[in-house]
């Protein structure tokens, strides 16, 4: 229980943050004119690769919300958040699979499954030792899908 408390302060931080950035204008990727991009940040394809790799591996032990993707195609899954956050975060990846309204209609995914989801982000975020002001960027760029994904 502690855990999950610590983790919803911590992406309550997170959120904070990355709204102010938000609202500053550095959430875009191409914003980052005298630092490395949130694509370079998270370590360029090996390094995006691997964090999805071990943010998917998370998300399977999450017993909140594993069974949602018990029947899921893990390595296409894969190569689908990779392109998609690769995109996102400045990358040379070209997300080309639905928007995420069409990638989740029908699911009827609730409030606190996306909460586990995004916690299992933060967590995967703070274990591969991404730098906060790129945990912040990355939750930001995701959180705002939540209207796009719950409960359609």
């Amino acid at each position: 229980m502690r855990k999950n408390t610590m983790l919803s302060a911590g992406l309550g931080m997170i959120a904070a943050l990355a709204l102010v950035i938000g609202l500053s204008g550095c959430a875009e990727p191409q914003a980052h004119m005298n630092g490395p991009s949130l694509y370079e940040q998270l370590g360029g394809e090996s390094g995006l690769n691997s964090f999805v790799h071990d943010f998917l591996v998370n998300v399977s032990k999450d017993n909140r919300i594993n069974k949602d993707f018990a029947h899921a195609n893990m390595a296409n899954l894969q190569k689908q958040l990779v392109a998609y956050i690769g995109e996102k975060a400045g990358g040379p990846q070209i997300y080309t699979g639905p928007d995420m309204y069409q990638a989740h209609k029908g699911m009827n995914i609730t409030d606190a499954q996306w909460n586990a989801f995004m916690q299992d982000l933060e967590a995967t975020l703070k274990q591969v030792k991404a730098p906060q002001l790129a945990q912040a960027e990355l939750l930001g760029i995701m959180m705002p899908k939540k209207s796009e994904i719950v409960g359609h």
